[in-house]
């Protein structure tokens, strides 16, 4: 199995893969300078690392305490069956980006890794575009396919015209980087899960199953990506979840396609980790490189979110390729500005917290860099390519809601559907209270000491997802500060991760994981240290000694997160590997298997067993993920039938069902723990608590079946002719 790493690396030194009239060519050959010497081990890294990460993966999934067998089995099955589409998508974004390196970069020494980044944000931009517009699904996907297949044929021949010339640069990652085999084999075999089980920090994944996949899902029964009322989620961005939706249209359904899903932002992961190698390396030397790639790709955290269908890789990435754009030195400035847009605005397209994590902080070092009469001309430069990469989310959101950044700025640009105490409930649930001292009790438990001692809050999961990364950066930026030569760098990444803090302390409720595209400054920060006591001209150190105890210290980092996964779930973190058709029932034949099954899953119940007639309103239940059927549900902020109907219908919950009867529900699924929860929180609807919804469906409905987790489903049964 190849990682995203081999194929940017096979893809190395690339020339330019056809003639476009509209494109002057470079007058110099285009070439990647690595300047990394290569040796036999390097080679044989090259063919036995892949094999160690297989060998690897399959260790893992055969150890501990299995409840079944052929776990290991399932987990190659789910790689062979949707490895290839991730990587499909990935090797597309990478050629769709060709033109674009060309045009910026075309002796960029970078100019590869500048091609990875930036084509990343250039497919997520134009999933999302056309997904807006109808156009990614017109047709039977024809828009899906013809972006892979472009950027493929593009790839192809990039790595082809590579391959014919016989002066091109040979470029062989050293074998030290294999040390991070542990991490990248837990890294993929996490994928392997099906979502809702991993991990313990992110309640099994519950963001995935709500929005990340779900949203995609829903899209392709509605023929593109359009906001909806029933699921504030819609209503945000979107880049990465318009990518998971591509990949459901290029399979052909939303629900198989969510291994891909976590596979492609796995690939973002070790693609993440590859950008900020070079970064590293072309700043400090290849030892540097090598320990910020180790700091990032086996970071908990990082497989943490880089195994789920989120979007903070993703972040990570533009934010990685923006600074290896930045400190470069063969760029224009007016190129620069271009390049520094498009990552600015595919940064907050993945997630919006990226306008104080990534675009502030490159917007600084770009200003940094540039004399001062030519920042009017670049900050123009970066506000139109950026806007231009965001327009299709605005244009979306004010015509669903007449609010371009709904549910944002709602007193600004108005509530659209919602309710002024629906905005005030959902601007409160993103904040935190307490002032300034409870923030910087945030800063200490979310951050500096996250997972280690005493846990602060009994309800929330513990676990050393940062481990010491922020101490040995403390450590390492003192370092940096001290030695004159580094210390411009020092404090150029002390503004970085400033600015990232002080933003997410104030703008956002002060969450460890949203602090994670911090990873890539804080592996830079140790670059400074580490590589200097090896450079060969140290006459006071011994690189033959320090080089060995560097990789040991590495190989512990990337084996440091095997035990907190081993610990999930009660030790039993290896269930759902390749589980999707079970949670679904969809390898269920015999009728005694079916109800054996569902009497414990809610989900096989409603697909199995419930008439396909029936139609089902979730309350308390807001990730419908695995239901192969329609169903009608909503988040905690926003308000469904019921809400309406209770409002309507007064205080008496017989009109609330003979309501529920006339719109054609047969049966509730209520999660009771799920509201209490909620309740608690402050975020749900007032009218709609446990009890008072429990009670009245006691009274007024049939219990159909209790599920273990406390899930109840009811029958509402039909009015009786008189």
């Amino acid at each position: 199995m190849q990682t995203a790493g081999q194929i940017i690396h096979l893809l190395e030194c690339m020339p330019i893969p056809y003639n476009l009239p509209m494109l002057k060519p470079a007058s110099q050959p285009l070439t990647d300078r690595t300047g990394l010497k290569t040796n036999p081990f390097d080679r044989l890294g090259l063919w036995v690392g892949p094999l160690l990460v297989v060998a690897l993966l399959i260790g893992m999934a055969s150890m501990g305490g299995q409840i079944r067998s052929g776990i290991a089995f399932g987990a190659i099955w789910v790689l062979m069956t949707s490895l290839p589409w991730a990587l499909f998508w990935m090797i597309g974004a990478i050629g769709l980006a060709r033109p674009l390196r060309h045009l910026l970069a075309p002796n960029a020494a970078e100019g590869l890794a500048i091609q990875c980044g930036a084509g990343v944000g250039i497919l997520l931009f134009l999933d999302h575009a056309m997904g807006v517009s109808g156009l990614l699904q017109a047709g039977g996907s024809i828009g899906a396919w013809t972006l892979v297949i472009l950027g493929n044929a593009m790839a192809a021949n990039q790595f082809r015209l590579w391959m014919l010339k016989t002066d091109r640069p040979s470029f062989i990652p050293p074998w030290s980087i294999w040390l991070a085999c542990p991490a990248i084999a837990l890294l993929i075999l996490a994928t392997c899960s099906a979502p809702g089980w991993l991990w313990d920090s992110e309640f099994g994944g519950y963001d995935a199953l709500s929005y990340h996949l779900q949203l995609p899902k829903e899209w392709m029964s509605l023929g593109g990506i359009v906001g909806l009322d029933h699921n504030v989620y819609s209503h945000m961005p979107n880049f990465m979840e318009g990518a998971y939706y591509h990949l459901a249209l290029l399979m052909g359904d939303g629900i198989d396609s969510v291994y891909a899903a976590q596979m492609l932002h796995a690939l973002i992961t070790i693609m993440t980790a590859f950008v900020t190698y070079r970064l590293a390396s072309r700043l400090n030397s290849s030892m540097g490189g090598l320990l910020a790639w180790a700091i990032v790709i086996g970071t908990p955290w990082v497989i943490v979110t880089g195994s789920l269908a989120y979007n903070e890789m993703t972040v990570s990435l533009m934010l990685a390729t923006g600074l290896l754009v930045l400190f470069s030195d063969d760029l224009e400035s007016r190129h620069e500005a271009i390049l520094i847009g498009l990552l600015m605005g595919a940064a907050c397209g993945a997630k919006l917290t990226s306008i104080g994590l990534v675009a502030l902080p490159l917007l600084i070092l770009l200003l940094w860099k540039l004399p001062p009469k030519r920042w009017p001309f670049s900050l123009l430069i970066v506000g139109l390519v950026g806007t231009l990469v965001l327009a299709p989310y605005f244009l979306m959101n004010w015509s669903d809601t007449g609010n371009p950044v709904f549910p944002f700025l709602t007193s600004v640009f108005g509530t659209g559907h919602w309710t002024t105490e629906q905005a005030t409930t959902w601007a409160l649930g993103h904040q935190v209270h307490g002032g300034f001292a409870a923030r910087g009790m945030g800063l200490v438990h979310e951050f500096l000491r996250y997972g280690i001692g005493a846990n602060p809050d009994a309800s929330e999961p513990w676990w050393p997802q940062w481990s010491i990364l922020p101490w040995l950066s403390v450590i390492a930026l003192g370092f940096g500060l001290y030695s004159q030569s580094r210390r411009q760098l020092t404090m150029k990444i002390i503004v970085i991760l400033g600015v990232q803090i002080t933003f997410w302390l104030l703008f956002t409720h002060v969450k460890s994981r949203f602090l994670l595209p911090a990873i890539v400054p804080l592996a830079l920060s140790l670059s400074l240290f580490f590589p200097k006591a090896t450079e060969s001209d140290t006459k006071k150190s011994n690189p033959a000694m320090l080089k060995p105890l560097l990789y040991v210290m590495l190989l512990g980092w990337c084996v440091m997160p095997c035990f907190i996964f081993q610990k999930q779930r009660n030790g039993q973190p290896r269930v759902m590997i390749d589980w999707l058709d079970v949670l679904v029932g969809r390898q269920l034949i015999d009728e005694q298997d079916i109800m054996n099954s569902a009497q414990y899953s809610d989900s096989v119940y409603l697909n199995r067993v419930l008439d396909a007639d029936a139609k089902i309103l979730l309350i308390g239940h807001a990730t419908p993920l695995y239901f192969d059927r329609p169903v009608i549900y909503q988040t905690t902020w926003d308000r469904g039938p019921l809400s309406r109907i209770m409002r309507d219908q007064g205080e008496h919950p017989a009109d609330w069902f003979d309501a529920l009867r006339i719109e054609g529900f047969t049966h509730l699924l209520v999660d009771p723990e799920m509201l209490r929860t909620w309740h608690t929180s402050g975020w749900n609807d007032p009218l709609i608590t446990a009890d008072r919804i429990l009670q009245a469906s006691d009274q007024y409905a049939t219990i159909e079946w209790r599920f273990p987790n406390n899930r109840v489903l009811y029958k509402i049964e039909p009015l009786k002719n008189p």
